[in-house]
């Protein structure tokens, strides 16, 4: 173990820059936080590059360097508050366009982190493990991470262009409209499907709602019109699932 008490050490600003966008996209990497996190990529075999604490642990666990930090130093790798003093730095590249082996998602525009993340959460619980994101924030933002409370890796998540939804409408798409049809009285696709969340500001663009062969809602009483899209996501894939 190594112990590192100098802000200006060369290692830690290096893994420090992986709370940028870009430097996530250039190196592939990303930083988990969080005992619950990292013990989650840890027992599905991710690669981990290196370990950041502010207290002992075991070496030998996650078979990388291992550092401990300071706690101003441990400062410049965090993202939380009330951290719980590790950190870990794993590879955890974007997956290359393929085609769903089960029920998908395609998910156009969700900009907000903690939402795509609970997204992800409950398409894993629900059995939509591969998801395709359309201009949505990305999938590696720590808020994402954190809220998909290690789900992340055990789905299988794709950045895709309009192209690739020609591909996806070889299978059944069902658009999440507020003016869709009553999901409770649509006939469930044979084949497996997939189900198209839009932003809850702007809905399901256009261009991708035309490659979808039926709109379906969620029937709602007292005056309420929408309901966050993690919700209503979570939702519509339950009562598909059900179908």
């Amino acid at each position: 173990m190594i112990t590192i008490t100098s802000k200006d050490n060369k290692t830690v600003k290096e893994f420090a820059k992986l709370k940028q966008k870009k430097y996530v996209d250039q190196t592939n990497m990303v930083l988990l936080e969080g005992q619950r996190l990292v013990e989650d990529a840890r027992k599905r075999n991710i690669k981990f590059v290196a370990i950041f604490c502010m207290n002992d642990i075991p070496e030998n666990k996650f078979d990388c360097p291992v550092y401990k930090l300071s706690s101003s130093v441990f400062k410049m790798l965090s993202s939380t508050e009330n951290s719980q003093g590790i950190i870990a730095a794993i590879s955890f590249p974007k997956k290359s366009f393929t085609l769903p082996t089960g029920n998908f998602l395609v998910l156009d525009k969700i900009a907000d982190p903690g939402n795509l993340g609970t997204i992800i959460r409950t398409a894993v619980a629900f059995g939509f493990k591969d998801i395709y994101v359309y201009n949505c924030v990305d999938h590696r933002n720590s808020k994402v991470l954190r809220s998909t409370m290690g789900t992340i890796f055990d789905a299988n998540i794709y950045d895709i262009v309009i192209d690739n939804l020609k591909e996806l409408s070889k299978y059944s798409l069902l658009s999440a409209e507020m003016n869709g049809e009553d999901v409770s009285q649509i006939t469930r696709p044979n084949e497996h499907f997939g189900l198209v969340l839009g932003s809850e500001a702007f809905g399901v663009e256009k261009e991708i709602a035309n490659y979808c062969y039926k709109k379906v809602s969620l029937p709602m009483e007292n005056n309420v019109e929408s309901l966050n899209v993690a919700i209503a996501g979570g939702i519509l894939m339950y009562l598909l699932k059900q179908k």
